[in-house]
């Protein structure tokens, strides 16, 4: 059998000189870089899990001098932190075997039916599956990390009763909740009335689909009984062995606001530029017909100096009138 050169730390809790021989002298045909720790009893054993060492693995027998069975996996496990537990025991009991595998142990092996093969195959599985774990635990730190720390609203509920799951801060925030009373609500509860048929209708559309995403916006209520415009993309998630639906709200209520402003304001300058623009062609049309008399050889200069002069006035009207229009212009002001 190829020897491994990976260290590895290793406690054995076991209260039989002859089991512990045995087990060390299995490990020591298939690995090549050991260091063992032995407990005959469960408080020796505290103690070095309390203590700096890091084990790769803890092999516990089941039948301790002063703690056994259930209790002693529960003791075990509670103090391994991520170090696996492999289980050794004489007795052949499937219920047990599966309830302890349940309970987070990694493997459970017969010592009757031990070899150094078992072992090492044992341990290789234990080590695979221990990756995987670890992986799947930085994997969910990430996800969560970036739900909570996004400073984008974010908020999980239940598809069938449409209660909250989770809340990020920034979703906290937006709504004016603190996390206790968000998490005690459901949706209908920051949706107002005239916005519940729609966003629950969408809802009965898609909830049936395994994964559904759509985009679109909705007026959303705080707490305090304000009104938010925010443009939600929502897509289906496993959460907590939930179906839930993950709500990524953008409030975009300030911006809409200014949009509406921004129409008001075009469409009252439309009104102004249209109440004045036959204001303006009357004195721009008279002004090209005293050009064009000008510019005839007919005209004397009695006749000249006159039409110069109603140049000039009616060019004097036509500044009053672009005086009024920016007049009116200015006193048109977006809403904040």
């Amino acid at each position: 059998m190829t020897l491994t050169k990976e260290f590895l730390e290793v406690l054995i809790i076991e209260d039989d000189p002859g089991d512990y021989t045995l087990v060390k002298d299995y490990l020591e045909e298939s690995f090549e870089n050991l260091s063992y720790h032995h407990s005959f009893n469960y408080k020796n054993a505290e103690v070095l899990l309390n203590s700096d060492f890091k084990f790769d693995f803890i092999f516990l027998d089941l039948t301790l001098p002063d703690v056994s069975g259930k209790p002693l996996i529960k003791k075990v496990i509670d103090l391994a932190g991520r170090s696996p537990v492999i289980i050794l025991t004489g007795s052949l009991n499937l219920d047990f075997c599966i309830e302890s595998l349940k309970l987070g142990v990694s493997d459970y092996l017969f010592k009757d039916e031990l070899n150094p093969n078992t072992l090492f195959k044992s341990i290789n599985y234990t080590i695979q599956k221990q990756k995987q774990r670890l992986n799947i635990i930085a994997s969910e730190k990430k996800y969560s990390d970036l739900f909570h720390l996004s400073p984008v609203a974010m908020f999980v509920y239940n598809i069938d009763t449409l209660k909250f799951l989770d809340a990020n801060s920034a979703a906290l925030e937006l709504f004016e909740y603190d996390t206790e009373e968000f998490l005690s609500m459901h949706l209908q509860q920051i949706l107002f009335s005239k916005e519940k048929d729609d966003f629950l209708d969408a809802l009965k559309e898609t909830s049936h689909k395994n994964k559904y995403s759509f985009k679109d916006y909705f007026l959303y209520k705080k707490k305090s009984g304000d009104e938010i415009k925010a443009e939600i993309i929502v897509k289906t998630i496993d959460f907590q062995n939930q179906k839930a639906m993950l709500v990524v709200a953008n409030d975009i209520t300030e911006r809409l606001n200014h949009f509406e402003a921004l129409s008001e304001q075009n469409k009252k300058l439309e009104e102004i530029a249209w109440e004045h623009s036959h204001e303006m062609r009357s004195p721009a049309s008279k002004i090209l017909g005293i050009i064009e008399l000008l510019n005839t050889d007919s005209t004397s200069k009695d006749e000249q100096k006159f039409l110069i002069k109603e140049i000039e006035k009616t060019v004097k009207e036509l500044d009053d009138v672009i005086r009024s229009v920016s007049k009116k212009a200015k006193q048109i002001k977006p809403k904040k």
